[in-house]
């Protein structure tokens, strides 16, 4: 069955150029080697500071730490480097954050279950879940994190929403008892700073999902 993570499905949707469509979905089907998993120390202090009271301190002490090991091979010391970068972002954004203390963070499993859109297998991923109570009402919610340093590289607002509304999608289907809040659907980009939540009226673009998938489906068998 064809594949796809969400970052690169959003990044096929708002891509008009022939020649990256192409390779996006080749890349997918062909990946090159097992994943490099970046930026991974960072999941810790950043679920301690939705646990914790979101105590920014918690954020800037983790960096301190990261930088202050230098044990290990010199990709590891970058990691944690640049990962120290990513926490001391974070801290300058979360406070601008949707919400307050009553709502409970828990960390996304490693292994959720794919969206099925259009013959095509979506990984999203949430690498947290919100649940809360508003009016009597249980709700929920999902963040996903991006880590990327290139600007060039980088999710557009258009792909962020996009994003954003994969994560209430994969909410309606996988998510915790609840409903789905738009409002804290939230895709971010930790370097650049910016949170973008899913729009309240999202058929539009799950028509534009599910018709993208469609290409990727009947482009698969030829790659």
């Amino acid at each position: 069955m064809a594949r796809i993570s969400a970052n690169k499905l959003a990044e096929l949707l708002v891509t008009s150029n022939p020649v990256r469509r192409r390779r996006i979905v080749y890349d997918q089907k062909h990946p090159n080697g097992p994943a490099v998993p970046l930026y991974r120390h960072a999941q810790t202090p950043i679920a301690q500071y939705f646990r914790n009271g979101r105590n920014q301190e918690t954020l800037i002490e983790a960096a301190k730490r990261l930088r202050a090991d230098r044990e290990g091979t010199e990709w590891a010391i970058d990691d944690r480097w640049n990962t120290a970068d990513a926490l001391e972002h974070f801290a300058e954004i979360a406070a601008g954050l949707p919400g307050d203390l009553n709502e409970d963070y828990s960390r996304g499993d490693t292994q959720p279950p794919k969206l099925s859109i259009s013959g095509v297998e979506v990984s999203v991923r949430p690498d947290f879940l919100i649940q809360f109570e508003k009016r009597g009402m249980r709700h929920t919610g999902a963040i996903k994190l991006h880590f990327i340093k290139n600007p060039d590289h980088a999710l557009t607002r258009t792909g962020s929403e996009y994003v954003a509304t994969l994560l209430h999608k994969w909410l309606e289907e996988y998510g915790p008892e609840g409903k789905p809040s738009h409002a804290h659907c939230i895709s971010i980009d930790v370097f650049r700073g910016t949170t973008f939540s899913a729009p309240k009226s999202n058929a539009r673009r799950m028509q534009e999902i599910s018709a993208v998938c469609e290409e990727i489906a009947a482009r698969w068998p030829q790659l």
